[in-house]
């Protein structure tokens, strides 16, 4: 009789033990897709607001060259100004973009380990 129980504790434990492993996994799973869905919720936003902002700089560099124009009038010396300035702008930025990209390349790093903290002190609440 004995050995009915011990062995039926043994099946518990086995059926316990896999529904563990089983719920942990779910919750790996759910912790993974939580952080893919404010990654790419982030980007998209990113995406929107770099398009919009290009979009406000490319008239506001049309209505700097067209001032610069008028000002010096002849319109290819507004427009050859400001495409210096903008290629000038772009070098600048190519020369400091392995520095940029460690900078940015930091802060997911730095906003994921926020994240998994945040986790760990929720789980313990």
């Amino acid at each position: 009789m004995e050995e009915k129980k011990v062995s039926t504790l043994f099946e518990e434990m086995r059926d316990d033990v896999s529904r563990y492993i089983t719920s942990t996994l779910e919750l790996g799973k759910l912790e993974v897709y939580e952080k893919i869905s404010l990654g790419s919720s982030a980007i998209t936003y990113g995406l929107i607001l770099g398009g919009v902002s290009l979009f406000a700089l490319l008239f506001l560099f049309i209505t700097v060259a067209l001032y610069l124009g008028d000002l010096l009038q002849n319109s290819w010396a507004g427009f050859g100004i400001v495409t210096a300035f903008a290629l000038l702008v772009l070098t600048v930025m190519l020369l400091v973009g392995k520095p940029f990209k460690k900078k940015m390349t930091n802060k997911v790093v730095r906003f994921l380990m926020e994240s998994d903290e945040s986790d760990k002190t929720k789980s313990k609440l």
